[in-house]
Formats: C-alpha cells, structure tokens, sequence
C-alpha cells in the first residue's frame, strides 16, 4: 500500500463511477479500461455529472489533468504511481496491486518514504537517461 492517500478504484467492477471527495469537493470518477491497449482511462465530473474531463490515459509517474487549465479541477495533484519502484507502466496486472492513484501529498506526520521513481516519460515508460 502506498504512503500517499490514494483512491480507491475496484478494477474487478469496471467500468467504475463512484463519488471522491477531494479539496473540499464532491467529484464523480470514472475508470474505465481499454483492453486492446492494456491501459485505463479515467473521467472526472462534477456532482451533478457534468464533464470536466472525459477518457484522460493513465501514464505511470504523470499527473492526471495536466494538460488542462479547468478551475473546476482539484488543486490535489492526482499521479498514478508505483511508490515501490517496480512497475514501468499502468497495466490491469499491477493496477491498485502496486501501481495506485495517488494524491500527491506526503504525510506530515514525519513519515520517512525514501526515494520515489519520479521519471516517467509520456508514453508511460522510465526515462532511459
């Protein structure tokens, strides 16, 4: 289990949608799985189920939601990660196994959680150099 708190997705009840609070707000999270590619894809929508952003890859290491500037997503960063170094990309076999959402904070109680793998590329891989 990660450090960092994490959201907890069942990847054996896909597609799952499901009510998150974060930063104070009420989203709805979608998690969907493409099989043909062996990746997930996550949605985000307000309470009232209007879309903020839909079918977003998960990339090992890469904050989710990025790319977009919407007010109406969570300050939170939301980073699929491997805090055990052993996954090098989101996949159905090592999904909420060792590979988790997780929000991207670090426990302010004084937790020593050593060193993370923080170089992930774009396409979801580590860097090689």
């Amino acid at each position: 289990m990660p450090v960092r708190p994490f959201i907890p997705f069942d990847v054996d009840d896909l597609s799952e949608t499901f009510e998150y609070v974060l930063d104070g707000t009420t989203y709805l999270f979608t998690l969907d799985y493409v099989d043909e590619g062996d990746f997930f894809v996550i949605s985000l929508a307000e309470a009232d189920e209007t879309s903020i952003i839909t079918n977003e890859k998960m990339i090992l290491n890469q904050p989710l939601f990025k790319a977009s500037h919407d007010p109406r997503l969570p300050a939170t960063p939301l980073v699929p990660m491997d805090e055990s170094g052993q996954s090098k990309r989101v996949s159905i076999d090592n999904f909420m196994e060792t590979v988790f959402v997780c929000e991207d904070v670090l426990p302010d109680d004084g937790t020593d959680i050593g060193e993370l793998p923080i170089d992930g590329d774009w396409e979801g891989g580590y860097d090689d150099g």
